[in-house]
């Protein structure tokens, strides 16, 4: 998700500054247009990418402002930062359901380790549902924790694959997919 960097930037630069507005529905589908121009540097699918940037634009107009926008394009850390994990908390934590199922089933079914346990689809199926299910509720306090330990993190898919305690998560998922 690092192109989320990217297209944000290249969305911002045409926005125009207007202080505690709300993101307006037009902004807001510049916003999705941007989005899903860009190729995903992760390994999941452009439809994941889709319901990631269609989630993550119908929430900026609910729960981000145009002076929140403004923050993230500012060069002092101490502004954009806070704005930056607002957006990771608010708007992309609660889109992250999706892109999270369909990582962890295709890092699940393509070990091979995976088949000797049973029907790799069944169980991959299983795990991939669990941890997505957890993010779609929790997803905004599994951000706050990972933000907690890392403030300064940018990529929000491998913060979750890179994080032990998400994995220890996904793991006991799996295993309760064997029973």
């Amino acid at each position: 998700m690092k192109f989320f960097a990217v297209f944000l930037g290249l969305f911002l630069a045409a926005l125009p500054a207007t202080a505690q507005t709300n993101v307006s529905k037009e902004d807001a589908n510049k916003y999705f247009a941007s989005c899903i121009g860009q190729q995903s540097s992760q390994q999941y699918s452009k439809d994941s990418q889709n319901m990631l940037c269609a989630c993550t634009a119908a929430r900026l107009t609910q729960f981000f402002t145009m002076d929140d926008m403004k923050a993230m394009m500012n060069t002092n850390p101490a502004i954009a930062r806070p704005a930056y994990n607002k957006m990771l908390v608010d708007i992309y934590a609660p889109c992250m359901e999706t892109p999270t199922r369909e990582f962890h089933y295709n890092a699940c079914i393509t070990n091979p380790q995976t088949s000797t346990y049973g029907n790799p689809q069944k169980i991959c199926g299983c795990m991939a549902d669990a941890v997505a299910a957890h993010m779609k509720v929790h997803g905004p306090s599994v951000f706050r924790e990972l933000l907690t330990a890392n403030p300064n993190l940018t990529d929000p898919m491998a913060a979750l694959t890179d994080d032990p305690s998400f994995q220890n998560f996904a793991q006991s998922k799996l295993l309760g997919c064997l029973k």
